[in-house]
């Protein structure tokens, strides 16, 4: 009989970890921590510069702190 427990108690975890596991992971992306503004431009900057040199993303920044 506790061997009958104990699997049935196993299998209940194994379905029910992945499961806790996506739940948590969607708690975490329902509320995203909100960037400051410098943080947001600074996430700019990196995306600009690569894209278009550092002149177009020193422009990019003004704009974006203004």
């Amino acid at each position: 009989m506790k061997i009958r427990r104990m699997a049935a108690a196993a299998a209940a975890a194994a379905v029910l970890a992945p499961l806790l596991v996506l739940a948590t992971g969607t708690e975490a992306n329902a509320f995203p921590r909100q960037l400051s503004k410098r943080e947001q431009c600074t996430a700019a900057w990196n995306v600009n510069y690569w894209s278009g040199g550092e002149a177009f993303a020193r422009g990019q920044w003004a704009a974006c702190m203004a």
